[in-house]
């Protein structure tokens, strides 16, 4: 969504994981007025695949099932149950 918005996206990884690290960086990047953000060396935001994808097999799909509990998107109908959450399939 951060696309959409001009929001930051950060996945922390490594030691920015473990202790205050963590916080500072979330304090830093994500509490920043809008007006400091400029200065801010953010991270860049990657170009986003909106395209469907299957729960089972990974493929870009362009047409789909979808689970009616789960809303779990599969390429071919699933029997009887939903592999995803169990819910009976009608």
């Amino acid at each position: 969504a951060c696309d959409r918005t001009g929001g930051v996206y950060l996945a922390p990884s490594g030691r920015a994981q473990v202790g205050a690290a963590l916080t500072e960086i979330l304090f830093s990047i994500f509490l920043a007025p809008l007006g400091a953000r400029t200065c801010l060396n953010l991270p860049a935001i990657n170009k986003v695949d909106f395209k469907a994808r299957c729960f089972e097999t990974g493929e870009t799909i362009d047409k789909a099932y979808v689970c009616n509990q789960c809303l779990s998107i599969f390429k071919n109908c699933p029997t009887e149950i939903c592999p995803t959450c169990g819910a009976d399939i009608i």
